[in-house]
């Protein structure tokens, strides 16, 4: 994202109110150059994949950190024919380990005896074009936010909203760049927790899996993710594993408004971040200008 001068983006005619979007249109270039570590877009496949035999459908949720990927995938944990590991993954991640993960994945899926499979790792929206030739029929979900509430919430992890800014940029140019594949889904966070039910309804259709009203109960079972032993509520910095407690406890409670707290937590410097360039640019496509 190097023309800071023209629109990178439009959006588009017959966007959906309720934020998610499936329409068929040619995605703008990014120029987005993965990051070390991320997997390539075009890599070798190995000749000995595992079988995915005996499962239905692959659905992966991913998008930038603190956008609703826990909150989405603890709706997923409360199907009864879901099968999700309460962990991020990072199967696709590091590519010394990816065979072994993945076969390590398959092997849990099967022993749930469930018949679709789904998975969340924020930052495999890096990897989405390997799943995609890896895993057939594979289906991604990618959750967005408003960047200024994203960037606000990092605060809490890290003391300030830098890294927060520069993720949401990065990371939500990819959903530009991914939204308008026929196997890929964006969803607005804000939708999500405004009409959960009508938003829940449409992704399971997407994915190919029938909706349970136990997914919008989801809290009522407490579940421990991210290696928690209990569910308590953590300060969210890094240290200590405060972070993932938080977001434990969070994701084990009802669906609450986490919109618009970037309005008591950024000040002036970091808000004119948002008002120009790539960042004003997608903020105004995904509907938040």
């Amino acid at each position: 994202m190097t023309a800071r001068h023209s629109p990178l983006f439009t959006l588009r005619p017959g966007q959906s109110g309720l934020g998610i979007y499936t329409s068929q249109r040619d995605a703008a270039a990014s120029g987005f150059t993965p990051r070390k570590g991320t997997r390539p877009t075009t890599p070798t496949l190995p000749a000995d994949m595992p079988s995915t035999s005996g499962l239905k459908t692959f659905t992966f949720i991913c998008g930038c950190g603190h956008s609703g990927t826990s909150l989405l995938a603890n709706m997923f944990a409360s199907h009864s024919d879901i099968f999700i590991p309460l962990r991020e993954t990072n199967c696709f991640i590091d590519q010394e380990k990816i065979d072994t993960t993945w076969n390590s994945l398959l092997q849990e899926a099967r022993l749930s005896l469930r018949s679709h499979f789904a998975e969340k790792t924020p930052r495999h929206i890096h990897c989405i074009n390997y799943i995609r030739d890896r895993v057939n029929g594979a289906k991604f979900v990618l959750l967005v936010r408003d960047g200024r509430d994203v960037a606000a919430s990092f605060i809490k992890r890290f003391g300030n909203a830098t890294a927060g800014f520069e993720r949401w940029v990065v990371d939500n140019t990819i959903a530009v760049t991914q939204e308008a594949m026929s196997d890929t889904i964006v969803v607005r966070y804000e939708d999500l927790i405004e009409e959960p039910q009508t938003i829940l309804d449409r992704i399971c259709t997407f994915c190919g899996i029938p909706f349970e009203r136990e997914m919008l109960e989801y809290y009522k079972t407490p579940r421990l993710w991210f290696g928690q032993k209990e569910v308590r509520k953590g300060s969210g910095s890094q240290s200590a594993g405060q972070h993932e407690a938080l977001r434990n406890w969070q994701i084990n409670q009802p669906i609450f408004d986490g919109r618009g707290v970037y309005k008591t937590l950024l000040d002036e410097v970091e808000l004119e971040k948002f008002s120009s360039g790539p960042a004003k640019e997608l903020l105004q496509h995904f509907g938040y200008l």
